[in-house]
């Protein structure tokens, strides 16, 4: 792409998306950060106090879609969706009401948990009912409690099968 090409493109852009491909200027060829340079320059924005409190608001922006679980649940007739299980480093505060726990987040499929998309240290008010609950930090994958919730459906699903095999015997005899 030539610099003019460039150019065109980058006046094209938001503020936003130019402040963005600022932060990391490494990955743009020479001409590209030329032309990135003069666009910031014509509108005013390449003072180096704005690009320092648009990477801390980026980086806020970051932490916070880390933490993100999204909308929990089995959307389809075959148990296709999303959901948490296991409670890990189990903490209840009387007082407060309010309980914390590490989950982590599968995606299920027949209501089974198959693969696990994240681990989450979780908030929320210990209630009857479900209650909203808040996410204080993504953690790295919990492979402990990825295993026992592996195990534990395994197990429930043999047990389930051999009730099954079991009970025409049972019936019939």
């Amino acid at each position: 792409m030539e610099i003019d090409d460039l150019a065109q493109s980058y006046k094209e852009k938001s503020d936003d998306q130019l402040l963005r491909l600022a932060l990391d200027p490494s990955d743009l060829t020479d001409e590209a950060r030329l032309a990135l340079s003069a666009e910031l320059h014509t509108r005013g924005i390449d003072n180096p106090s704005q690009m320092a409190a648009f990477r801390l608001e980026e980086e806020r922006s970051k932490e916070e879609q880390s933490k993100q679980i999204g909308h929990l649940g089995v959307y389809h007739r075959f148990g296709l969706g999303r959901l948490r299980f296991c409670k890990f480093d189990y903490k209840f505060d009387s007082e407060s009401g309010l309980e914390q726990f590490v989950t982590t987040v599968f995606v299920v499929l027949l209501w089974l948990p198959l693969i696990p998309i994240g681990t989450y240290r979780i908030q929320r008010r210990r209630a009857f009912f479900s209650t909203p609950i808040t996410v204080l930090e993504r953690l790295p994958l919990n492979w402990e409690q990825v295993l026992t919730v592996w195990v534990v459906t395994m197990g429930a699903l043999l047990v389930v099968i051999w009730v099954f095999k079991l009970l025409p015997r049972i019936l019939y005899r």
